[in-house]
């Protein structure tokens, strides 16, 4: 680019003082002047800019409350972080009641694994809580996980406690509730009508096998019932899951179901195609239908679905996958050599023709590993957060 200008001079223009490269010096001096200047000026632009960016703690704090509503809560701990302000928000009960009003409850699953030394690389470990004993019975309520009973390895008694925690799993804080009326090992348990009832776990007897716990006004209460004939005397169970309105428990010697409005009791043998299948803690409900996993493949596929009101079990047309959880349909775990990995697999279920079920994977992740430690899941649970 060519800058025309006016020379001062005599009428052809030259000057005699003038001195060409001098001139030149001067006229680069001059630019370079002004480039600074347009620099200083830039960053007080900037820095006026900045200073007039909107400060997050002038926010109302309704607004701010509502923004970080919209965020899933996997990200709050690290928010908790960036200030106190989000640090406040983040742990305020009206945060999670906002939540709920705006309709951005979430589920979150909860993972008990035991024997662990490493950090997870993308399942977040809760502290502080209390020991979870093992053998417990464990089950939800919106927000609120129960735990009852188990066997305090402490003490190294391995006598079973009627003890009865509550997980807040919204600020991961935990109380006591009161006991229950008999110690309870590998007891099942299941919410009916917003109560909870607690079977077996403890030698057969019909007086008190059964337990109902009032969550308003936290009462236990003994439930008349007899015990099934072919229950095991020691009354410890593998799993529990409840469905229809009915809590389904599996031992190794048959499944029963209980119906807490009448007091009816149902028993599968070893014989039947419900135990043919049902046959690990590796199985959840999903839309009142029952999955589990068939290591053997004996219809095809290694996960099959249990339909009750039709009394079969039908296939789910998918692939390898390993320990069951919940959520759409969600699987923890997978054996490597010389170490324990546990992936987490969400699976999209679908109902096709002819009650074909049909699983989608929509994502697969490794989510633990531990070289040394081998841990094992014990349990896996979802709260509404």
């Amino acid at each position: 680019m060519v800058l025309l200008s006016e020379i001062p001079g005599g009428p052809s223009g030259d000057d005699p003082n003038n001195n060409p490269q001098e001139n030149a010096q001067e006229e680069e001096e001059n630019a370079q002047e002004e480039e600074e200047e347009e620099e200083e000026e830039e960053e007080e632009e900037e820095e006026e800019e900045v200073e007039n960016l909107p400060i997050l703690l002038e926010l109302p704090e309704d607004l701010f409350e509502r923004i970080i509503a919209h965020i899933p809560r996997s990200h709050y701990p690290s928010l908790s972080l960036v200030s106190r302000a989000f640090r406040h928000v983040i742990t305020s009960h009206k945060l999670f009641v906002t939540r709920s009003l705006l309709g951005f409850t979430e589920l979150a699953l909860y993972a008990l694994i035991r024997c662990t030394a490493n950090i997870p690389l993308q399942l977040r470990r809760i502290r502080p809580l209390r020991h979870i004993f093992p053998g417990a019975a464990v089950v939800t309520i919106e927000y609120k996980m129960y735990v009852m009973g188990g066997t305090n390895p402490i003490e190294f008694t391995n006598k079973p406690v009627s003890t009865v925690i509550v997980i807040d799993c919204r600020f991961h804080t935990w109380g006591n509730l009161p006991d229950m009326q008999r110690a309870r090992y590998h007891a099942a348990a299941g919410v009916i009508d917003g109560n909870i009832y607690v079977i077996g776990g403890c030698k057969k007897r019909d007086a008190d096998w059964v337990e109902v716990f009032n969550v308003t006004t936290e009462t236990w209460a003994t439930v008349p019932s007899q015990c099934p004939e072919d229950a095991s005397e020691n009354g410890e169970f593998v799993t529990y899951v409840v469905m229809q309105g009915r809590i389904f428990t599996l031992e190794f010697g048959g499944c029963f179901a209980y119906e807490p409005g009448q007091g009816l009791w149902q028993s599968w043998g070893v014989e039947s195609e419900l135990m043919r299948f049902w046959n690990s803690s590796s199985s959840c409900v999903v839309g009142d239908l029952l999955y589990a996993l068939d290591l053997t493949c004996t219809l095809g596929y290694p996960i099959v679905v249990y339909i009750i009101r039709m009394n079969w079990f039908g296939d789910l047309c998918w692939v390898d996958i390993l320990i069951i959880c919940l959520f759409s349909l969600v699987i923890l775990g997978k054996y490597s050599w010389g170490s324990k990995d546990i992936w987490c697999i969400e699976i999209a279920l679908e109902t096709r023709q002819e009650n074909q079920i049909w699983g989608v994977v929509e994502s697969i992740s490794l989510v633990f590993r531990d070289e040394m430690m081998m841990p094992s899941i014990e349990l896996c649970r979802t709260v509404m957060v």
